[in-house]
């Protein structure tokens, strides 16, 4: 075996079990809220959770993907690194004061407007920076730090403030959600600190340009990501209510098992790929979708076997989805991982725009979809919209390989 692909299955192996012991933790959270909150009431935190992930598409994958891709780029040379960083954060403070500006208003014209939106928000903004320092410093125990860190100061929150204290409504669970970043980030820096520090000046224009160039497809690429990840749930609040969300959120969850093993290579691949200029990264893609369907194969048979008398013993019979969404929905995320995969391989290797021609496609297949079967086969027209996209982006890669007759994980050489 290639020690590429060696370094790459122990890199990725921490993360898809931190990952894996996060979404249990996460998972622990949603078990406490479904138990003691109505399908209603879990449904609106759903809801909300996924207008929260539309507020933060352009901190999310600044923070998440252009800053992995440039600190993986220069984290062996200092004063590219200082550089680049100290602009990052200026730019990073524009975008909460962008989005700020425009979300509120517009959340407050919808009737949507809450604390506890606004309060994931900065918590996505503060969680996904300090993912994106992590993956360009090939961190893999740090970023699982902060992950597991958070989960386990919601698990406490929850149990604290429903169980002991009583509480019943949804709006606490938010606010719990979102402050839960915060605490974990701020030890880490103080124990462990990346070298990284913020301070005011005047940026180089051109330097500040050239990001915001290369950030340009990610955010359109984000944006439709998000689109496509929540339309399902946005579509049925809108057509079924609330109760809906919450059944088909709580299977939806379930079927993040299979996220396990692909979120752990790309967190990977993308930093491997952009330190690797010039080569081509075509057997890395292929071993890590082969690890990919081989483990989730697994998964996949205890779920189906598991599925229905696990929900019937822990939440009741309320929250048993039919056997064709929980398939559908399966598959969807073994296809969603295929192609995050693809996607790191393809932006790590400075080709973003292919990424936003994918993801503009899949939002496009989804919205479609989703308006046309949603309204009238409920969960089970909002499985196949999951489905039909995810699979839409494996072949829209495809596709744009075959036109371009060109190796698209070829890693581009960047000139300063």
């Amino acid at each position: 075996m290639a020690s590429g692909t060696r370094e790459l299955i122990k890199s990725s192996t921490i993360i898809s079990v931190g990952v894996a012991l996060a979404r249990v933790l996460g998972f622990g959270f949603s078990l406490v809220l479904a138990r003691l909150l109505s399908p209603d009431d879990y449904g609106f935190i759903q809801y909300s959770l996924t207008l929260a992930g539309l507020v933060t598409l352009l901190t999310m994958p600044f923070g998440q993907h252009v800053l992995a891709r440039y600190v993986g780029n220069v984290k062996d040379q200092p004063l590219e690194l200082d550089e680049f960083l100290a602009t990052a954060w200026i730019i990073l403070i524009g975008l909460v004061a962008v989005t700020l500006v425009i979300a509120v208003p517009v959340l407050l014209l919808a009737g949507r407007l809450s604390v506890g939106v606004l309060v994931v928000f900065l918590g996505f903004t503060l969680h996904y920076s300090y993912f994106g320092l992590a993956r360009g410093f090939m961190a893999s125990w740090r970023l699982m730090a902060a992950y597991l860190g958070s989960n386990v100061v919601q698990i406490i929150a929850i149990v604290i403030v429903y169980v002991v204290l009583g509480e019943r409504g949804p709006m606490p669970a938010l606010i719990i959600y979102g402050a839960s970043y915060l605490l974990p980030i701020a030890l880490l820096q103080l124990m462990q600190p990346f070298p990284v520090r913020f301070r005011f000046f005047l940026p180089d224009r051109a330097y500040v340009r050239r990001i915001l160039k290369f950030s340009a497809p990610v955010w359109v690429s984000h944006a439709a990501y998000i689109f496509y990840a929540g339309i399902d749930i946005l579509l049925l609040e809108r057509f079924l209510g609330t109760g809906a969300v919450g059944l088909y959120a709580l299977t939806k969850t379930l079927t993040m098992l299979l996220s396990f093993v692909p979120t752990g290579l790309t967190t990977v691949l993308l930093p491997k790929v952009a330190a690797g200029q010039g080569a081509s990264h075509r057997g890395l893609l292929r071993n890590s979708i082969l690890i990919s369907l081989m483990i989730n194969a697994l998964v996949l048979i205890v779920m189906l076997v598991a599925y229905r008398p696990f929900i019937l013993y822990v939440f009741g019979e309320a929250y048993v989805a039919p056997l064709a969404v929980l398939v559908m929905l399966a598959f969807s995320e073994i296809a969603f991982g295929i192609q995050g995969i693809m996607s790191a391989v393809v932006v790590g290797a400075g080709q973003p725009q292919l990424e936003t021609i994918m993801r503009v496609v899949v939002v496009g297949v989804s919205v479609v979809f989703g308006f046309v079967f949603i309204p009238t086969l409920g969960l089970t027209g909002a499985a196949l919209t999951s489905l039909v996209g995810a699979i839409s982006g494996i072949v829209t890669y495809g596709l744009a390989s075959y036109w371009l007759k060109k190796d698209i994980t070829h890693a581009v050489v960047e000139v300063r």
